[in-house]
């Protein structure tokens, strides 16, 4: 949410590879304190366990007996499958075709013997009373003699269709899943092993029975140095932009605080891995750095802690990196503090409704240990925008973090150092505040960070508290003490304002990132008024009067540098019109550009185009003409003559020349007084 415009400090090569040593270091530890105590030595079923397994996490693993018992019930529904002996057919067609009965009955007995199962013996008595019935009625005694001596059975058992028949049945049973809660005795030491405790144990982690004591032993070396040289990756390959962009002081503070949250987080998963609060690292990334940061670091968090719950570790994976976005995104909506605890209950609700949706999905656990999961991870969420908005004053005075929080505080008229420049220094005060609106419009229109100019503004001048006389908006009385000093002296007041407004920002601990738009606001232009002083008394040089610098660096400070000399100059304007407010400003940019103050600065043409504009539509605004009201002796003196005239009307002749010449030496004193009114009060033009 907040940038920097330069940063004050580049932590040394040695000390990023030492801080990186040490992130791998504890990263390896955590891993191995994961995969490292699985069982090294071989179990065997029936032997006594050589240790108390206790399930680290609640899941649910097959229960086999209680499979193979449904499996054995579905198999004894399957019944015997029958097929057709094909000789036994041959023969009984032949003898059947043979007979001399009827056709009919022919027919009907040869399709009965063509069924795939063919004709059991316990149907032919009934298959024999069936074909009589077809015969005629004078044929129907031959036709039971024939039959009964001629049909045999030829369905005859098929074991091994039988046999595929109820496997197929056995196979579309469901396992039978058993629920195991956390902390649950798997078995105890000494107890014989059986097979399904193996099973378990496999199945969550504690054991391998596909490794050996030294084999397996290795393999958890090897995969705890990969596994750390993978979490740590991301960290050199973002080497040279962290280097740039932080103080070792800040890079520390993240290091520590990811590390810390994956210390914490693998003591609370032993107890329930379902209890995750390591959303609070990309909820404080969020804030300090912006959702883009705090979205990979989102990701890098969630992939760790996968790694710390080897039971289930797609549970831990989904839930933390959806509630770590869910967290982030909100958090980066509102400027209030609290808002953060609110981010953190909603990135808890999201990881739980993630929770249930795995669950329903794919199953792996009962539904009343999701519901349970479910509201850990909003206890989770809540505990982490709980510390989140502890951490962030912390961050802010100890680690040098400039957060949207914190320049909203800044920027507050009732900010003690506001305060003291409002009393000290009003004139400047209010020069400082006409600079913020003129530099927030202007950053926002050609891409910054607007608050941070702003708030840079507001402090820019803030060294004139020193001598705050010396500066000609705080001079209330006409007298101006630069007129009995010597040139080179009013040089050295002037200028030192810079060095005073850093001294004042460092002793009342303000951000660091306020720093160059105090060093940085004049660059090293020259003061013209006192230069010219000094070529009238004498031959100087040019470098004798310019500010010591440094020019502008980034786009808010070379903005907060032209609102400056534009807001300064355009007070001197005695028509200001938008064409003559224009004109000044594009002279004092072109100005500024022939002496190579903009040259550091990332700003292009057409940002200055746009500064240029939104200063002009900005002071046309300020400047803008008021109408001249008349003083209450103006109009009186304007009834009186208006009554006089009136009354000369009606008078007598001679009293009406008496009348006009007082009416006339009245129209004299009204002009006389509005003369000495426009003297003093002159309005301004119109625009």
């Amino acid at each position: 949410m907040s940038s920097t415009v330069k940063r004050s400090g580049r932590p040394p090569v040695r000390r990023f590879w030492l801080l990186t040593l040490a992130v791998a270091v504890c990263l390896g530890l955590l891993v191995y304190s994961a995969y490292g105590s699985r069982q090294r030595s071989p179990l065997r079923v029936g032997q006594p366990s050589p240790q108390t397994f206790v399930a680290p996490v609640a899941t649910q693993v097959v229960d086999h007996i209680a499979t193979q018992r449904e499996r054995q019930a579905a198999r004894e529904q399957i019944e015997t499958v029958y097929t057709s002996d094909p000789q036994l057919m041959a023969l009984v067609s032949a003898a059947v075709t043979s007979s001399g009965l009827p056709a009919s009955v022919i027919d009907e007995v040869l399709s009965r013997y063509r069924a795939p199962s063919g004709v059991r013996a316990s149907a032919i008595p009934a298959l024999v009373e069936e074909m009589v019935a077809l015969a005629p009625a004078d044929r129907q005694r031959e036709t039971r003699l024939v039959l009964e001596r001629r049909l045999v059975a030829t369905s005859v058992p098929n074991d091994r269709l039988t046999q595929a028949a109820r496997e197929a049945a056995a196979n579309a049973v469901s396992p039978v899943m058993q629920s195991l809660e956390a902390g649950e005795v798997i078995v105890q030491a000494g107890e014989p092993l059986t097979e399904d405790q193996l099973r378990v144990l496999d199945s969550l982690g504690l054991y391998s029975a596909r490794a050996e004591a030294l084999s397996q032993t290795a393999w958890i070396v090897a995969g705890v140095v990969i596994l750390t040289l993978l979490l740590v990756t991301p960290l050199l390959l973002a080497r040279r932009a962290l280097l740039e962009t932080f103080t070792f002081r800040k890079l520390a503070f993240l290091a520590v605080l990811t590390l810390g949250v994956l210390v914490l987080q693998r003591v609370a998963v032993v107890v329930s891995p379902q209890f995750l609060f390591a959303l609070l690292v990309p909820l404080v990334v969020a804030t300090l750095l912006g959702a883009r940061a705090a979205l990979l670091w989102g990701t890098w968090m969630a992939l760790a802690l996968g790694l710390l719950v080897p039971a289930s570790p797609h549970f831990a994976i989904v839930t933390t990196l959806v509630g770590s976005s869910a967290a982030a995104l909100v958090a980066v909506v509102s400027r209030n503090r609290l808002w953060l605890i609110l981010a953190g209950v909603v990135g808890g609700l999201t990881a739980g409704l993630t929770l249930l949706a795995l669950v329903l999905v794919g199953g792996g656990m009962a539904l009343g240990a999701a519901l349970g999961g479910a509201a850990l991870l909003l206890a989770g969420g809540l505990l982490a925008g709980v510390l989140a908005l502890g951490l962030l004053p912390v961050a802010e005075s100890g680690f040098g973090f400039l957060t949207d929080f914190r320049l909203i505080e800044l920027s507050s008229p009732t900010h003690p150092l506001l305060q003291r420049l409002i009393a000290e220094a009003p004139g400047t005060y209010q020069h400082s505040l006409i600079i913020s609106n003129l530099v927030d419009q202007a950053v926002q229109n050609v891409g910054g960070n607007a608050l941070l100019a702003r708030v840079g503004a507001l402090y820019h001048d803030i060294g004139k508290m020193k001598r705050p006389h010396f500066f000609v908006e705080n001079q209330f009385t006409g007298e101006n003490p630069h007129d009995r000093i010597s040139p080179h002296l009013s040089y050295l007041i002037i200028t030192s304002h810079v060095r005073d407004g850093l001294e004042l920002l460092r002793e009342n601990h303000m951000p660091e990132e306020l720093e160059p738009f105090v060093a940085e606001h004049h660059g090293t232009t020259v003061l013209s008024y006192f230069y010219k002083r000094a070529l009238d008394e004498g031959q100087v040089e040019e470098l004798n009067f310019r500010y010591p610098g440094p020019r502008p660096s980034s786009k808010e400070s070379a903005v907060l540098m032209l609102a400056d000399a534009v807001e300064s100059a355009s007070r001197t304007l005695t028509d200001p019109t938008p064409s003559s407010i224009r004109s000044l400003i594009d002279r004092l940019v072109q100005q500024r550009l022939q002496d190579g103050q903009l040259a550091e600065a990332p700003l292009t043409f057409d940002d200055l185009e746009v500064i240029a504009s939104t200063f002009e539509r900005m002071l046309t605004a300020i400047l803008h003409r008021r109408i001249s009201y008349p003083s209450a002796e103006e109009v009186k003196s304007l009834k009186r003559v208006r009554a006089a005239q009136a009354d000369s009307y009606t008078a007598p002749a001679p009293e009406r020349a008496a009348a006009a010449g007082a009416r006339a030496t009245q129209e004299e004193g009204v002009d006389a007084g509005d003369g000495r009114a426009a003297g003093r009060d002159r309005p301004l033009p119109a625009r």
